[in-house]
């Protein structure tokens, strides 16, 4: 069990992230985890999660809860020659599996989709596809 605010807000959305199934199975790529695992080759198609919190903010005069924003952003990577179809409709997913006002919790952690997330197709380089899935999250914790 993780103890601080980030660390229980990442584990309450990669959680989440990974109760997502996808057809075929698409491998997940962490923070600071090595990827492909050991011995395995790198998959064409893969997606790849950042965690990028942002300062906490004091939203009352005096000791109080503070709120911890930010946004966790997963990358849709596809370089089997597919097509952007594939991809967006990955991206589709994802956004639909974090709806605007989704409420996780973890560990007495209450972290909240404050806005629809959004998927915008960065230009094809080198042979692949990389389109991220903004997801924007906040809590308010002590």
């Amino acid at each position: 069990m993780p103890t601080g605010v980030e660390a229980n807000i990442w584990l309450a959305l990669i959680t989440r992230l990974q109760t997502l199934t996808f057809t075929p199975a698409q491998a997940i790529a962490g923070p600071f985890v090595p990827f492909p695992p050991a011995g395995q080759t790198k998959p064409k198609d893969y997606l790849e999660v950042v965690f990028l919190p942002s300062p906490t903010r004091t939203r009352t005069v005096g000791p109080g809860r503070q709120q911890h924003r930010g946004i966790m952003q997963v990358n849709v990577h596809f370089s089997s020659g597919t097509g952007i179809i594939i991809p967006l409709q990955r991206a589709d997913q994802i956004v639909a599996h974090f709806p605007k006002d989704l409420i996780l919790y973890e560990s007495g952690v209450k972290v909240k989709v404050n806005r629809k997330p959004y998927a915008i197709p960065l230009p094809p380089a080198n042979g692949s596809l990389m389109v991220p899935v903004t997801i924007s999250y906040e809590t308010f914790a002590a």
